[in-house]
């Protein structure tokens, strides 16, 4: 038997199974690990050009979701659509050429309406209707068998062969609104919504062979039929369920807005199958024991997120907004662990407690400068900055050494993403606003066009 031992990693769409594999005990502790994640940005071309920011302001068709309160400083009905194009890049470890990885980018592109509502205000009232797409996020990307560079003593720690993992996550809230104006500067609102998820995922990994070096034996490893990619996890199912938003918004004077808003993360829970078509030597019973494991209802805990807002208006051109906005990433950690851990041989491990997500907190600002044209019509320009919480569960420390350094290459934090904003919007023909904004970020880029009709005179 081998004095040295080896250690794999395999990376999933939804949750990488992170198997260490030594020959000298054949030790196989799986771990969780996801890649999807949300797009918890304020809807609308107005407030995407000015960083996100505008949870106090909110008085167009957006509030629904921004913040209900905001629905009550519309004076006339309104219809409101937006369309988005997004372009996500995600890097992962692809290769090694001895000396050190080689990272890789991968980009995936997604574009749809991703807002629709429409707005009746009453005098100390407002209702509103509409469907917001939460998340729209797609991935597909791959990786080469290759070694680690400068293991432990002792360890030779291996990065599997992933033939393909490729993931399709939705969410998509269809909602109603009630807002009350309860004193002439203060008003509250409460949105409820029927949240759709969607969520398809797959992860192969190649055990033939072919695909690995000489000295790497996994023979202990079959799957059905023999010689197939191994099935590391698949997952095609939908749920729906409920949640809200309910928010505050004061105006002390004409120049100040004050706003609060909190949104609750509904539980999804969904089918999943973890290595379908995989079994593993057993050495003491001389056959290959079946891993299949289904867990009918995986439960995927939507953040909350809580946010406040102020807005100046020191004259009628200026504008400036701020808000800060906790999101409890935790709330997804629980399920993940609990789901994993099971895995592991004998059900005594706890791999889990290495990766997780963090809560995060967002800080956004931005401004806009409008430029009166005619009697009715006006140009605006706007710009503002927002920091992304790192939105991804990644290796959180305490392994030890050879599986540190695997998932410290394998499963790192993808980061806080610093996004910088910019846009233009008018109004036309008195009842007809036309919005584009630009998001720029390292990780995440898109474009967003919005179009809202006043049913005013």
């Amino acid at each position: 038997m081998s004095a040295k031992r080896v250690v794999f990693i395999a990376l999933a769409a939804i949750c990488v199974v992170s198997p260490i594999l030594a020959q000298s005990d054949d030790l196989f502790t799986p771990a969780s690990i996801s890649n999807f994640r949300f797009n918890f940005l304020n809807p609308g071309g107005r407030a995407t050009a000015m960083g996100n920011a505008f949870i106090a302001q909110g008085n167009d068709a957006t509030g629904s979701e921004i913040n209900p309160a905001g629905l009550l400083f519309i004076p006339k009905p309104m219809l409101f659509a937006e369309y988005r194009y997004f372009k996500n890049t995600s890097t992962h470890a692809y290769d090694a050429d001895g000396n050190q990885v080689i990272y890789r980018d991968f980009e995936d592109i997604v574009h749809s309406p991703t807002f629709i509502s429409y707005v009746h205000p009453t005098k100390n009232w407002a209702f509103a209707v509409y469907r917001q797409e939460l998340a729209n996020f797609q991935s597909e990307y791959s990786n080469q068998s290759f070694q680690i560079p400068d293991p432990p003593p002792g360890y030779n720690v291996w990065v599997m062969n992933r033939q393909s993992v490729k993931l399709d996550f939705k969410l998509i809230n269809w909602g109603a609104t009630i807002s009350r104006r309860l004193h002439e500067t203060f008003g509250v609102g409460f949105s409820v919504r029927l949240a759709q998820m969607d969520f398809e995922a797959r992860e192969q990994v190649d055990f033939d062979s072919a695909a690995w070096p000489p000295q790497v034996d996994l023979s202990f490893m079959r799957t059905d039929p023999v010689g197939s990619p191994g099935n590391y996890l698949l997952m095609d199912d939908s749920d729906y369920q409920v949640s809200f938003v309910a928010g505050f918004q004061y105006k002390p004077a004409h120049y100040l807005s004050l706003g609060g808003v909190y949104r609750y993360g509904e539980k999804h829970k969904v089918s999943t199958i973890f290595f379908d078509n995989m079994s593993r030597f057993n050495f003491s019973t001389g056959q290959y024991d079946d891993l299949r494991s289904v867990i009918e209802e995986f439960e995927i805990d939507v953040p909350d997120r809580i946010g406040f807002g102020v807005s100046l208006t020191p004259t009628d051109t200026f504008t400036f907004n701020l808000d800060v906005v906790y999101i409890t990433y935790e709330d997804l950690n629980d399920q993940f662990r609990a789901a994993i851990n099971p895995l592991a041989q004998g059900g005594q491990d706890n791999s889990g407690r290495f990766f997780g997500w963090e809560n995060g907190t967002e800080i956004r600002l931005g401004g806009e400068y409008t430029i009166p044209f005619g009697a009715t019509d006006s140009f605006s320009l706007r710009a503002g900055y927002y920091r992304d919480a790192d939105p991804s569960i990644h290796y959180l420390g305490g392994a030890d050494a050879a599986p540190d350094l695997l998932y410290r290459v394998s499963n790192p934090a993808v980061g806080d993403d610093d996004h910088v904003t910019f846009g233009v919007g008018m109004v036309i023909f008195r009842n007809l606003q036309i919005d584009v904004a630009y998001d720029w970020g390292e990780y995440r880029k898109y474009f967003a066009a919005s179009v809202m009709y006043n049913f005013g005179d």
